[in-house]
């Protein structure tokens, strides 16, 4: 049995800026009930059902998305969706009026999203670690100061494996380690008890700080968990740069913007080169397996133009 605190609901402090923005400073999440369009989720839904039946993970007729068993062929089969659902999200006016009250400022969308398939992982296990995934954004992306707007697709309860988050942990700083598996949140950092979650319905929105430690908790039921991850970014924090790969000399990173200004950001040892595999991190002398002409890419740099992250960029 999975047994997490449950979440705060927010949802009372909407239309209310200076409560709402008192608890984001203070929790670094806000939880908020019925802010999306049903409507719209129950399209979003469908798409993605459309996405895992074509890898065979589900049959498409039936409502449940149970799993057939197979095996996914890509990490994240509903990211070949692209950008529509992306885009249609990130225009609704009541997230949008929330982001506004949040950031005192108008919300800037940053053209990441995760559409994610929870897959089935099998009976929860006495002493097993319920957090194992846990991690902050904000380690992986210095210097974008994003909130993450998570939300189901369908239905998400305990059952089907729940998404977690520890409130308060955006003002410990970076909690990630690094080790050789990788760049994790070691156990114990955060204490179990410090976790909580919900039985999330279609229509809920969880707000989260960058530096908002989460994670994904086991999913012991046969259905996969759907849901959707968008950021934005307050209006009058520092921007990322946004575009088309024009060139690369060196270390220095021209980008073309979609305004089609052109930026040169200056990549080094210390610049987090994303990849989006499990091990993210990509050596420098392996700059142009990122970036490289016609590669659409997102860099944020300091003034001095030395770039702190470059990752690809699928949006």
């Amino acid at each position: 049995m999975i047994d997490v605190a449950p979440l705060i609901d927010s949802t009372p402090l909407i239309g209310k800026p200076e409560a709402l923005r008192a608890r984001w400073e203070e929790d670094g999440v806000l939880f908020l009930r019925g802010v999306m369009d049903e409507d719209l989720i129950a399209w979003a839904r469908e798409k993605y059902r459309g996405a895992l039946a074509a890898e065979d993970l589900i049959d498409p007729a039936q409502e449940v998305p149970a799993w057939t068993g197979k095996q996914p062929k890509t990490r994240r089969p509903i990211d070949a969706l692209g950008t529509p659902v992306w885009h249609e999200i990130v225009k609704q006016p009541e997230l949008n009026a929330i982001l506004r009250d949040v950031f005192d400022a108008d919300p800037v969308w940053i053209p990441i999203a995760a559409h994610r398939n929870g897959m089935p992982s099998g009976p929860v296990i006495e002493g097993q670690d319920l957090f194992a995934g846990r991690h902050q954004d904000g380690f992986f992306n210095e210097g974008i100061q994003f909130a993450i707007c998570w939300m189901p697709i369908r239905d998400v309860d305990m059952r089907s494996g729940s998404f977690a988050v520890a409130p308060g942990t955006h003002s410990r700083g970076v909690l990630h380690v690094e080790s050789d598996d990788g760049y994790d949140i070691p156990a114990g950092v955060i204490a179990d008890n410090a976790w909580r979650a919900a039985d999330y319905r279609v229509g809920d929105v969880l707000i989260f700080n960058y530096l908002t430690a989460h994670a994904t908790l086991p999913n012991p039921s046969n259905e996969i968990r759907m849901s959707l991850d968008v950021r934005a970014i307050p209006a009058w924090a520092p921007q990322p740069v946004i575009g088309a790969v024009e060139k690369v000399e060196g270390g220095d990173v021209t980008i073309r913007t979609d305004a089609g200004d052109l930026r040169t950001v200056h990549v080094d040892d210390d610049t987090f080169i994303r990849d989006m595999n499990p091990r993210p991190r990509v050596p420098t002398s392996e700059l142009e397996r990122i970036a490289f002409p016609g590669a659409h890419v997102m860099a944020m740099a300091r003034e001095d133009g030395r770039a702190t992250v470059l990752r690809r960029n699928f949006y």
